[in-house]
């Protein structure tokens, strides 16, 4: 599953089929236990230590040994992703899935992608795909309600949020998902969807278009060119802990913070805020 940088749990072991439970991006683990430790091995091991670089050359070791290994181009996409190469972690977990990967990671990671691409449609389509693979993938179900609020869509965003939290099992996550949930603001308009096979710079959200967090590519947010409110300062937050921009989110949400002067908002962000710095 997915590795986050912000501070992930890692097994000790990674038994073939097995997979490492993380918020966002989900780096997944189909190592088969041998003497020898492969690059695909150690390419694991890098990118549960957050060493991306040294886990992508690994990884591309793993792969022109074996090129049809789906869990190598799959992890590769982890990396890339986490490095910023969206369009190069889109082309491997699109090749993992042509190799025959069955993994609902491979599409919810892909999903993500595509969220920070811009292309909530097919992010959305990732989604329901890997939840039909995994029913009880809450964290899919959360990402897909971010990419429907991010579409305008924000009846079944809303949907999809409050059935996520339902469904999550962790209660720290469950109260994150619930804070996140409850710090959106309200979208005036839907936002223009922008399908691009490239990566777009993403331009930051404005007051009331931000979606809660889900999960974790590493691609930031450039900053407004004006100065922004505390609603748009905790909408962009939130994306960018939605696209694994942890540091990024949390200066936002304090930023947020010190302008916000509702008490019940300010208590939403300090809750969230509360929630990452834990993390």
């Amino acid at each position: 599953m997915a590795v986050d940088p912000g501070g992930t749990r890692h097994a000790p072991a990674v038994p073939e089929g097995t997979t490492v439970r993380a918020w966002s991006l989900v780096l997944i683990v189909a190592a088969a236990a041998c003497s020898a430790i492969t690059p695909f091995d150690r390419g694991l091991s890098f990118a549960q230590r957050g060493q991306d670089l040294a886990a992508k050359e690994a990884f591309d070791e793993a792969i022109r040994r074996s090129p049809e290994s789906a869990p190598a181009y799959a992890n590769r996409g982890v990396v890339r992703a986490r490095l910023g190469d969206v369009d190069g972690a889109n082309e491997d977990y699109t090749k993992a899935l042509a190799l025959g990967s069955r993994d609902g990671d491979v599409l919810f990671n892909r999903g993500l992608v595509l969220i920070s691409k811009r292309d909530y449609q097919r992010a959305i389509t990732d989604f329901t795909t890997a939840l039909s693979v995994n029913p009880r993938h809450a964290e899919a179900l959360f990402a897909r309600g971010s990419a429907r609020w991010l579409a305008g869509d924000t009846d079944l965003a809303r949907a999809d949020w409050l059935q996520a939290i339902e469904l999550e099992p962790e209660p720290r996550q469950k109260a994150r998902m619930r804070a996140a949930v409850d710090s959106a603001p309200p979208v005036a308009r839907p936002p223009v969807l922008t399908p691009s096979l490239t990566a777009p710079a993403a331009a930051a959200p404005g007051p009331g278009t931000g979606p809660p967090a889900s999960a974790p590519a590493s691609t930031s947010i450039p900053p407004a060119q004006a100065p922004l409110d505390s609603r748009a300062l905790a909408a962009r937050g939130l994306e960018r802990e939605l696209k694994g921009d942890r540091p990024g989110a949390i200066s936002d949400l304090r930023a947020a913070l010190a302008a916000e002067t509702d008490p019940e908002r300010r208590q939403g962000i300090r809750n969230l805020l509360q929630l990452l710095d834990t993390r």
